[in-house]
């Protein structure tokens, strides 16, 4: 079990990409090269590294490959070629998951978010998942469902007036608008697996009623005959319609811009049907 537990959380701390930008004790570097995770190195949003970047980004399997690498490093991981979770095929008491329906266990299961400004600082929370499935067959993730009841969001890192404020004012329409739109789901179309328990997974994220494409690498792990689940992603909230502070909608943010980016990792267990 402790096996499963260390390996479920490498694939929410980080994506097994390259080594990402460097930094110096003066700051970081311009860069030289503009591959994806160089590109998720850069910090300073008005840069003309940065303009660059975001410009690259407009091509989808580019901006795939970027929130891959902002997911490592936003988890705290800003070399990623140390991290690896391919090991977990030569686990001696872990093997591949058996063909079935799992029925995702809402009181075991948990989501995390984490979303950020452009000076730095970060907000963290959770949400409830109302229901899911997820179906393998022949060694591959055939389909599921993660249905996310958004009226649970909260914020974790705040105490008393402050986290009743920014959690009122996440449900409110200037972010996800819970009142309207009460429910977010994350359908899975294919998972290709990689290894024993790593999938690479296809699927379709909805927020706000908007439909996006949105690819994820998953593990999941036998539990006996059920299953745990472990994984991350990072989505651009303003394809969703999440306007507040952005820059894609609004100028001369300064620093009250927040930034588009934001991390979900999930810790899921499913039972067996």
């Amino acid at each position: 079990m402790n096996t499963v537990k260390t390996i479920l959380f490498s694939a929410s701390a980080a994506i097994i990409m390259a080594s990402c930008g460097e930094k110096t004790p003066e700051g970081p570097k311009a860069l030289t090269q503009f591959d994806a995770c160089s590109c998720a190195s850069v910090e300073d949003l008005n840069s003309p590294d940065y303009a660059k970047c975001k410009e690259l980004r407009n091509d989808s399997v580019f901006n795939a490959q970027y929130q891959q690498c902002r997911l490592a490093i936003q988890s705290g991981i800003s070399d990623t070629s140390k991290v690896s979770i391919s090991s977990a095929d030569n686990a001696t008491n872990l093997s591949a998951a058996g063909d079935g329906n799992y029925i995702i266990d809402v009181a075991t299961s948990s989501l995390k978010w984490r979303g950020e400004n452009v000076v730095g600082k970060k907000h963290e929370g959770a949400i409830l998942v109302k229901r899911g499935n997820i179906s393998i067959a022949g060694g591959a993730l055939t389909g599921g469902e993660l249905v996310i009841d958004m009226n649970t969001l909260i914020n974790t890192d705040l105490s008393g007036e402050e986290k009743a404020k920014i959690e009122s004012h996440l449900k409110s329409e200037d972010f996800f608008g819970v009142a309207k739109f009460g429910e977010a789901s994350y359908t899975i179309v294919s998972g290709v697996k990689t290894n024993a328990i790593t999938y690479d997974v296809k699927g379709k994220l909805t927020i706000k009623g908007n439909t996006h494409d949105l690819n994820c690498k998953l593990v999941v792990a036998p539990n006996g005959n059920d299953i745990n689940v472990g994984g991350g992603f990072m989505f651009d909230r303003s394809a969703y319609d999440v306007r507040y502070g952005s820059d894609k909608f609004f100028e001369n943010l300064g620093d009250k811009m927040i930034k588009n980016e934001v991390i979900m990792t999930l810790s899921l267990q499913g039972k067996k049907q």
